[in-house]
């Protein structure tokens, strides 16, 4: 998918440093206005903000402006998310984590991470998946009830020193299009 002020393509390894330096300005920005901004430093500090293992699995999606640098960000992952402290691996077959969806702050509220998650869910599709969770922040609910997700339970992802951030969980089930009624 292309506009004028963004195309999206998948991302490769060489992305990954622009990648995190535009979610830890995000969550800096936007993350700010619901979180303690001290708590945003140590969770950027102790978890991060994406694991390199959701680019290496290929469904990792981003944003790019004119010059190839990143403006959101997002994908799913087969891999458990280390932060779910349920223990490392893969998912149950047909289930997949929406992992890292970030939008750079002076683009943000443009559609991007709307097309991001589309573009996500038709590629889990492609790949079996029936059943998509993810871990809203406070800042990303209001988005995704507005793509058909459901809310789950509140908890919080544990820091190593402590902290809680909190969020909440959301799923979706997902439909095959190509099919026949």
């Amino acid at each position: 998918m292309q506009t004028a002020e963004y195309r999206l393509r998948k991302a490769v390894a060489a992305d990954i440093p622009a990648i995190r330096a535009m979610q830890a300005r995000s969550m800096r920005t936007l993350g700010t206005r619901f979180y303690d901004p001290a708590l945003v430093e140590r969770y950027l500090a102790q978890i991060g903000t994406m694991d390199e293992r959701v680019v290496a699995e290929g469904h990792y999606f981003i944003a790019v402006d004119g010059l190839d640098r990143p403006v959101g960000s997002g994908g799913w992952s087969r891999q458990r998310p280390t932060y779910a402290g349920d223990g490392q691996g893969l998912q149950p077959a047909g289930f997949a984590t929406v992992r890292s969806v970030f939008v750079c702050p002076e683009h943000s509220r443009r559609g991007i991470a709307t097309a991001i998650m589309q573009l996500a869910e038709e590629d889990a599709v492609l790949f079996g998946v029936e059943h998509m969770r993810l871990a809203a922040t406070l800042s990303g609910i209001p988005l995704y009830e507005a793509l058909g997700w459901r809310r789950g339970r509140s908890y919080a992802i544990r820091l190593p020193d402590g902290g809680r951030l909190e969020c909440l969980e959301m799923d979706k089930g997902l439909i095959r299009t190509d099919l026949a009624a």
